[in-house]
């Protein structure tokens, strides 16, 4: 009997190392695991957090300016797209003491919006502009194709209605024009329509 009850005490003892054994392999398992995830989350996190700061990070556009005449510091100029009139005027270091203040009020719309590649001319006190071949001063006696209503484009030589609403619909299906010769890509305005308007037209 003596030698049974020490067999089962000993089989006992044996089951419960056995259990404990495979419960410390068990909990090792288990932190494990949760160290294993949670590492694997702060790197997913951090992916996250990375490729989210890297998408809302934009570039912004630029539009670059040639602003000449009558300004204190002529040049060219590099602004944020979306930028106006006045703040390219500031960057120049704004009007000379020789510059047509009054050609300046009538004629430069100072709230107005910058496109890439625009030339600004501010003239002298006396200077009167001469409609060439060349770019002009804002605003000096030509039409702007890029924002001129249909009156304003009515009013060019050898373009009546029609074609001036063509002009505008060509404008806003395709984000404006990117140059004056594209002009001949409206419908109704080729080679030889051009030649006739293009010292009175800029963008």
């Amino acid at each position: 009997m003596k030698l049974l009850e020490k067999i089962q005490k000993l089989k006992i003892v044996d089951g419960l190392l056995v259990l404990g054994f495979l419960l410390v392999i068990l909990g090792i398992g288990i932190n494990f695991k949760d160290q294993f995830l949670t590492k694997e989350e702060v790197k997913v996190e951090s992916k996250g957090v990375g490729s989210t700061a890297k998408n809302d990070i934009q570039v912004d556009s630029k539009v670059i300016i040639d602003i000449s005449g009558e300004v204190t510091n002529p040049g060219v100029y590099k602004l944020k797209n979306g930028a106006r009139v006045e703040e390219v005027l500031i960057m120049s270091g704004g009007l000379s003491a020789k510059a047509d203040r009054d050609w300046v009020d009538k004629n430069l719309n100072k709230a107005e919006k910058l496109y890439d590649g625009e030339k600004i001319y501010i003239p002298k006190v006396g200077e009167n502009l001469i409609i060439s071949s060349t770019p002009l001063a804002r605003g000096a006696t030509v039409v702007r194709i890029n924002s001129a209503s249909i009156e304003e484009l009515d009013k060019l030589d050898w373009v009546g209605p029609s074609i001036a609403q063509r002009i505008i619909d060509y404008r806003m299906e395709n984000g404006g024009f990117k140059s004056v010769e594209e002009i001949k890509l409206v419908p109704g305005i080729g080679d030889k329509m051009f030649e006739k308007i293009k010292n009175e037209i800029q963008l």
